[in-house]
């Protein structure tokens, strides 16, 4: 082993050596060791990345860290802005809904008067009918009976 290390040492000092061991060097320094597929394996990967990894590997690294935590800045941006919107829309429908809810109890008494006064009129419609029975009383009404016509009233309005 020592013999090698001396061949090795007496190559790199020669005037073709040197400049060989220089460029390996640089190259060793920016590139790293090709790690391949064993780079994935669970406990032994990243601990040989750390140790072999060139300075390219360690740049993208990092470049894929900042790129995955802007992505998640985003991601978390738009979350907050379409709950803000889900929130508006939310809101908006529970105003409508208030609304109707507001109308149909400020109009259900309305609407029962009318009704009444419906039922009535159509009481007094067919109670002149059978009284006024001369030719030239002519109504334009069906002559349906009033609870008749206010149950058929009751299965429209559905």
């Amino acid at each position: 082993m020592i013999e090698f290390l001396w061949a090795f040492w007496a190559f790199a000092k020669s005037r073709v050596g040197l400049p060989i061991v220089v460029a390996g060097a640089i190259v060793f320094y920016y590139e790293g060791v090709p790690l391949g597929p064993v780079r994935y394996i669970p406990l032994l990967g990243p601990a040989l990345s750390g140790l072999v990894d060139g300075r390219v590997d360690r740049e993208y690294a990092a470049g894929q860290l900042n790129e995955r935590l802007v992505w998640q800045e985003k991601q978390r941006r738009a979350e907050i802005k379409k709950a803000a919107e889900l929130k508006s829309m939310q809101a908006q429908i529970d105003a409508a809904t208030q609304e109707l809810a507001d109308r149909e109890r400020v109009d259900a008494p309305r609407i029962a008067d009318l009704q009444q006064r419906i039922r009535d009129q159509k009481d007094e419609d067919n109670g002149s009918k059978v009284a006024d029975t001369s030719a030239g009383a002519c109504k334009y009404r069906s002559g349906i009976p009033a609870r008749v016509s206010v149950g058929i009233d009751a299965i429209g309005r559905r």
